[in-house]
């Protein structure tokens, strides 16, 4: 331990909380020596949150979790668990399935005169909660029948004088002490009355058992009042086991002091060497708003900016959540935020997250082993809520509400937080009604606070966002800006990218020297106008092909020369032909010269131009060019989307876009039939989401099989193996298992079960994830119409 308190009960070193395995630097840990950590990990969420207790009306909150923290391990005095911790297999049989947490309630009764029975509930019901949900303590504990002898009186037995003497000792001795000693007694953590020694060790060795059969039936009694009270008494319980789960998982893991921020506009406007004098008016009107709001403004203009501008302005902030849609995007912005309030300050929180931080440490030349140490670091620290920014989709919000493993303490980290959300556009109807109910949630019960922006909204997804977040301040940028950010002017080409016709209309275009994007709505189209383009191209223009069928160890490594030849801030820009599906539209910062795309709704289309002429580069605006077929959907969009989109297409063909005007294109789109089947699908989500989530919300209850089942439907995916790379993964899952599983590729479910039907998954081995037969290559990625054959397998 780097610096004792003093007192310090040296005398309790030799009872052991952690074992050598999971001691710091290998040494075992006392139990007095991590009860100090855990309590200054306390006493640094304290502070982060100082008047939490009075938002929630439980003023003795930090009074209770203080008593909680201290009493939280007393159970590990056990000797058999003294003996499990020392690795001897005889106390590891005689202790079986016991919970030390439950024999640490016994310890309570030391204190229990100076609490109130509602206290006492509060801080049995942290201790017992802080590994294990209350179903599972119930089963392992259930209640005795008459007559029964109580199997925890054995071990409660076997505790010797001397151990309970030193126990009391350091409870008398330390315990206030160590109040003053991290200043939390300005926080209303104050002493307890502790009974004398002779009482303890009376209560500990004769009504042991007894002592711990009351603290679990009031346990239980306080989870069922749970199920009929207010909903700020049951923010309250949540706050409790989030912070008792928090503070001893961080004490648990010996990490380094949270890294506090200040949000400063002046030091943003610094870090990103922004005249503060061409700030626009919606970065402005940002950073002077308090509160909840919508910004819609024009692509690349600076809504970033404003974004942080309007963090800065919030009143005690203690944590900034900024969610994206895309992987892809969510790491581009981790690097962005980095260089604003450093790499340790900045989390990263997705599915591949781990393989995105390896890959950006290894692009700092750390060496492998040095980058995998770093980057499961980094992602524990995320995980330990720790760092005070952080990059994540609204699908980890949701976790929280479907009452994932470790929601109490990922909810109790969104009290007071700022939420600004990117993109929201991106969201199919019915995960927009459970995004914004969430943020309803936050809003209303913990002071959250949500900045919402995109380049353009309809009328109904407006009303649902004002809905959701009570009238917000909304911010428009001014009629300047728009005209400033005119960049494209528009023009509809009839019939198919694909057909002879058109693919030589984009072939002629790059060879004018000019970087060409082209936009499929489907991996398959993709595929094939890059096969053609390259053919025809070869020596003329480079051409790149990117879309979601690509490893992680290809797309980094396509998404990293794309940014270094298109990217809008890039020093060694030159000319190339990207074709990408729809992935573009929100994951890179690039900027091209003209822009080839399939037909699309409306706002996806307004996405894909973003990525052209970007930073206004060109003299002229530039051309963005749409076809007209196939205007099916592809089974990815709803015809009646793209169909209305044409019409308007059509209607404005040959005109400059004004983006300003696209708010009311969108409204004539989203109207009649599609507004009322898209009202019914949301308010049907809503009050199904609201019933099966929001309403069940409780703490000590971690998700049963149903609902974490319907969460994980929410994600509509699975990483495979292409056989092409199955020899490379065995061999680095045994060397490097981050590397091997940058060589996964993400497929849809139905994707799946079609490659399934038609016998091209290999014969499950439950070690490694499903091996497709498809052909896959860096060139191309994952192709579904290329297969191996059958002997390819032996």
């Amino acid at each position: 331990m780097k610096m004792k308190p003093s007192p310090y009960p040296d005398w309790l070193d030799d009872l052991w909380a952690k074992s050598p395995n999971k001691g710091e630097g290998g040494y075992a840990e006392s139990l007095a020596q991590h009860t100090w950590l855990v309590l200054e990990r306390l006493a640094e969420f304290i502070r982060l949150r100082p008047s939490l207790p009075q938002q929630l009306g439980r003023e003795d909150l930090w009074h209770l979790l203080y008593w909680s923290v201290f009493f939280h391990d007393f159970g590990k005095t056990i000797p058999a668990f003294q003996g499990v911790l020392r690795g001897q297999r005889e106390d590891k049989d005689r202790w079986g399935k016991h919970r030390h947490e439950v024999f640490s309630l016994s310890f309570l009764s030391w204190i229990q005169d100076d609490l109130t029975s509602d206290q006492f509930q509060w801080i049995a019901a942290a201790v017992v909660s802080h590994h294990r949900d209350c179903d599972e303590i119930r089963s392992l504990y259930p209640s005795l029948n008459e007559g029964d002898e109580d199997p925890l009186s054995t071990h409660l037995r076997e505790i010797k004088i001397e151990t309970l003497q030193s126990l009391w000792r350091w409870l008398v001795e330390c315990s206030g002490t160590w109040i003053t000693a991290l200043k939390l007694d300005s926080f209303g953590v104050r002493s307890l009355h502790v009974v004398s020694q002779d009482e303890a060790i009376a209560s500990t060795q004769q009504r042991g058992a007894e002592n711990i059969r009351f603290a679990l039936k009031s346990y239980r009694v306080f989870i069922e009042s749970l199920e009929e009270v207010e909903q700020k008494i049951l923010v309250g319980a949540l706050a409790l086991r989030g912070h008792i789960i928090n503070v001893d998982h961080s004490g648990s893991a010996h990490i380094e002091p949270m890294p506090q921020i200040i949000i400063s506009k002046t030091a943003i406007i610094a870090k990103r060497q922004i005249n503060d004098n061409e700030l626009f008016s919606h970065q402005i009107e940002a950073g002077e708003t308090k509160g909840s709001a919508l910004l819609v403004a024009p692509t690349g203009s600076g809504k970033t900016e404003a974004a942080l501008f309007w963090a800065a302005k919030q009143d005690h902030a203690p944590r900034l959540f900024y969610t994206l849609p895309f992987q892809a995007s969510m790491n581009t912005m981790k690097l962005r935020l980095d260089e604003i309030f450093g790499d340790d300050c900045v989390g990263l929180q997705h599915g591949r997250g781990l393989s995105a931080l390896y890959r950006q440490l290894m692009e700092r030349e750390y060496s492998p082993a040095e980058a995998a140490q770093n980057a499961r670091h980094m992602k524990n620290l995320s995980e330990l809520n720790h760092p005070p920014v952080r990059v994540f989709s609204p699908y980890q919000m949701l976790k929280a509400m479907y009452r994932i493993k470790g929601y109490e303490a990922q909810l109790t980290d969104y009290h007071n937080a700022l939420f600004i959300l990117d993109e929201i556009h991106a969201y199919e109807v019915g995960r927009l009604a459970m995004i914004l109910k969430t943020i309803q949630y936050l809003r209303q019960y913990y002071h959250a606070r949500f900045f919402v922006m995109s380049a353009t909204f309809p009328t109904l997804i407006k009303n649902w966002l004002k809905d959701a977040l009570d009238n917000p301040v909304e911010i428009i940028a001014s009629q300047y800006v728009y005209q400033k950010f005119q960049r494209h002017c528009l023009l509809v080409i009839e019939g198919d990218l694909l057909s002879d016709k058109n693919i030589l209309q984009v072939i002629n275009e790059a060879k004018t020297g000019k970087s060409v994007l082209v936009v499929c709505n489907v991996v398959a189209r993709a595929q094939q106008a890059y096969e053609i383009l390259h053919s025809e191209l070869q020596g003329v223009a480079q051409v790149e092909l990117l879309h979601s069928r690509f490893n992680m160890r290809d797309r980094m490594r396509k998404e990293s020369f794309i940014i270094e030849k298109t990217g809008a801030r890039s020093d060694q820009r030159s000319a190339v032909v990207l074709v990408a599906t729809q992935t573009v539209e929100v994951s890179l910062d690039i900027d091209l010269d003209t822009i080839f795309s399939d037909p699309a709704p409306l706002e996806a289309l307004v996405q894909r131009f973003g990525r052209v002429n970007r930073r206004r580069r060109m003299e002229t605006l530039a051309r963005v060019q749409v076809f007209t077929k196939p205007d099916d959907g592809q089974n990815i969009y709803d015809p009646r989307l793209v169909s209305r989109t044409i019409q308007i297409l059509r209607r404005e063909n040959g005109k400059p876009i004004d983006e300003n005007k696209v708010g009311s294109w969108l409204d004539e789109i989203y109207k009649d039939d599609i507004a009322a089947l898209w009202q019914e699908e949301f308010h049907k989500i809503t009050k199904e989401f609201e019933d099966v989530c929001i309403n069940t919300l409780r703490p000590f209850a971690t998700a049963d099989y149903n609902l974490e089942d319907q969460f994980s439907k929410l994600f509509d995916g699975i990483e495979v193996l292409p056989n092409d790379l199955y020899d490379e993964f065995l061999y680095k899952k045994e060397i490097d298992p981050i590397m091997a599983n940058e060589l996964l590729v993400p497929i849809r479910w139905g994707q799946y079960h079609m490659l399934v039907n038609k016998g091209l998954i290999k014969p499950r081995d439950l070690t490694i994830p499903p091996v497709v037969m498809s052909s896959y290559n860096s060139e191309l990625g994952l192709s579904f119409n290329r297969t191996q054959k059958d002997d390819e397998w032996d």
